[in-house]
């Protein structure tokens, strides 16, 4: 499903998928296999179009990506996140 919204973006559909992963990484064993099995199009700068206008998804992918032990998550302050992704 991300690799199809890559394909045709829809912000509404990203933001469900993210919010279902965000979920998921709350239970320990799911964020254990979430380390290895969530798409790279999530921790990527490939949805920042669709991101830019919607600053709560920006705050839960950031969560999740943190969650999941992302390294390169930036910390959440004011107008931060992932705002240097997003292409002008």
């Amino acid at each position: 499903m991300v690799a199809a919204i890559a394909d045709q973006p829809s912000s509404r559909l990203l933001k469900h998928i993210i919010r279902c992963y965000l979920r998921l990484s709350d239970n320990p064993r799911a964020c254990d296999a979430l380390r290895s099995c969530l798409p790279d199009m999530l921790r990527d700068a490939t949805f920042s179009t669709c991101l830019r206008e919607d600053q709560t998804t920006r705050r839960w992918l950031q969560q999740l990506l943190h969650n999941v032990g992302v390294s390169r998550v930036p910390t959440l302050q004011a107008g931060a996140g992932f705002d240097h992704m997003l292409v002008s």
